[in-house]
């Protein structure tokens, strides 16, 4: 007995990981198959930073909704509650019909939030927003391209639930194929519903080209393809690009932005896009005889120059399925693609810059402490294999 014990302790993380699999399964095909009762929440609430001020909330039912009045209350301790509704449902097909909204502008420190119709409470959570914090250290857990790893990417949430991040921010693909409403359930929003992360967290969100709309529609990620926003009374400032898209609007909206008052007084200062600029790792045959090295060229051409010229401090991608980080002309680029996708090990391209690397799974947790930024780069264990720490 007390063997067996002990071996269940042993391996409770292991089974952890594959009770969350099995149920994250199990659940998605009850709803596939119409077994639960119209009405119920299918996809619990994603909360996504939109700016400074608001938050965009996206949550799913699986049916029988569309008559009701589905409102939102939210409120803080220094502010009213304030009611928005009713939001007009998405309806993708008989089981998906999903809701999306802003709240804001948000002046408080704790938000608490109550999704309902006129008959009964469907779910509330509450998040931290950091506006006016300088006072205690921020954490924001870090990851890219998770894409189709479910398992692996549940290892790498109940890693990043136990460093009790405030924020989380992904560089994109967060899966495989857009159109499939499935990969959505099983392998992004249940995940992040299951260690509470999705409902307490807002994430900076990058849109990468396994989960990019062309129709900017964006059902279910947040709705603009570029954004901005500051933390802690604007001591930390984001800048988060679309690298699938090279438009002149774009170029127009950075170079406006680089300009503004909140960038320039930012103490630190982090530029979020998928593709990288100085990417090294691909498929050989996909990178040279596909052309796949001109994909999204117009950021290091075009954008690297004006990070440089601008004073950026860190510019985070995804896209390359490992890990690297380095310092280019004052500037460090960190690849963080290690959240579930296959794993690039083939060298495409040497660009002589990059001091750390791992070719395994990973996220990365940046802390701002004082007058510090600290990144610290862990692995599926929980150890930490990189750290740098940013001084201004």
């Amino acid at each position: 007995m007390c063997t067996t014990l002990f071996i269940l302790y042993c391996l409770r993380h292991v089974i952890l990981v594959y009770w969350a699999f099995l149920k994250i399964k199990l659940d998605n095909a009850v709803f596939d198959r119409g077994y639960v009762p119209c009405g119920r929440l299918r996809k619990q609430p994603i909360l996504y930073v939109y700016d400074s001020d608001h938050v965009e909330i996206v949550w799913e039912t699986n049916c029988g909704t569309t008559d009701r009045q589905m409102q939102l209350t939210y409120h803080s301790k220094e502010e009213q509650p304030v009611t928005i509704g009713p939001i007009e449902p998405i309806v993708l097909d008989r089981y998906h019909t999903v809701y999306k909204t802003k709240i804001g502008p948000i002046e408080g420190r704790k938000i608490n939030y109550l999704i309902h119709d006129e008959q009964r409470t469907l779910t509330k959570g509450t998040f931290q927003w950091h506006k006016h914090t300088q006072d205690e250290p921020i954490r924001i857990a870090a990851m890219a391209d998770n894409q189709f790893g479910m398992l692996t990417f549940v290892s790498l949430l109940r890693q990043v639930a136990s460093k009790k991040p405030h924020y989380l921010l992904h560089a994109g693909d967060a899966i495989q194929n857009y159109p499939d409403l499935r990969q959505w359930q099983t392998d992004f929003v249940a995940p992040l519903t299951f260690f509470g992360l999705g409902q307490t967290t807002p994430m900076i969100y990058a849109h990468g080209n396994h989960d990019f709309d062309g129709t900017s529609r964006y059902v279910y990620s947040r709705s603009s393809n570029w954004f901005s926003f500051s933390l802690a009374q604007g001591t930390i400032h984001f800048i988060v690009l679309d690298s699938n898209l090279d438009w002149e609007s774009q170029d127009d909206w950075l170079q406006a932005e680089l300009e503004t008052e909140a960038f320039k007084q930012a103490q630190f200062r982090i530029v979020v896009v998928h593709v990288p600029p100085f990417l090294e790792y691909w498929d050989p045959e996909a990178w040279f005889d596909l052309q796949q090295s001109e994909w999204s060229r117009f950021v290091k051409d075009r954008y690297v120059p004006l990070f440089e010229a601008s004073g950026v401090d860190v510019v985070i991608s995804g896209h390359q399925h490992n890990y690297e980080r380095g310092e280019r002309n004052g500037i460090q680029y960190g690849i963080i693609g290690g959240a579930g996708g296959d794993l690039d090990r083939e060298q495409v391209k040497d660009w002589g810059m990059y001091e750390a690397k791992l070719f395994d799974f990973h996220f990365v947790m940046i802390e701002l402490v004082n007058n510090s930024l600290i990144w610290e780069t862990f692995d599926l264990h929980g150890q930490r294999v990189d750290r740098v720490v940013i001084k201004k």
